[in-house]
């Protein structure tokens, strides 16, 4: 029999839940400004989508090395999937870093917003009956990319 979780420890769960939203969001900002800049300066936005990619599974691998040598293989399916996921993200960055030479990073921004709406649309699409995804995220998704296309008609 378990015990369930105090209340302290859910409001510490919630606390890093906020902290690193937070981080995230600023992590979020400042990568934008220095690839506009890049591309801004006429660096190829392929390339900085590139670098993005490599950075970004470095330090997914580095914080994930304990835990990586504990797990069994990964099947062919997995890598598979896993290495088509990545190209698609490498492809997607390119492709915005690429947008960003010729249009303003406050224009870019809010299709980036847009994300998490086609995140659900897709896996609705790809992933119909595994995975369920209920009104509530689907609103939230809806409100997310609604407020940050108001933040960048404003801006």
């Amino acid at each position: 029999m378990t015990t369930p979780p105090s209340s302290q420890a859910g409001k510490s769960t919630i606390a890093s839940g906020i902290v690193l939203t937070v981080l995230s969001g600023l992590s979020f900002a400042c990568t934008g400004f220095v690839a506009n800049n890049l591309a801004d300066s006429g660096n190829p936005g392929l390339i900085i989508g590139f670098y993005e990619a490599v950075f970004g599974l470095g330090l997914v691998l580095a914080t994930n090395v304990r835990e990586m040598k504990r797990r069994q293989t990964m099947s062919r399916v997995t890598l598979g999937w896993t290495v088509l996921a990545a190209a698609g993200f490498a492809i997607a960055f390119g492709t915005f870093y690429t947008a960003l030479a010729t249009i303003d990073f406050s224009v870019g921004a809010p299709v980036l917003g847009a994300i998490p709406l086609v995140s659900y649309a897709v896996a609705l699409v790809i992933l119909r009956g595994e995975e369920r995804i209920t009104r509530r995220a689907l609103i939230g998704a809806g409100l997310v990319v609604a407020g940050v296309g108001i933040i960048g008609a404003i801006s």
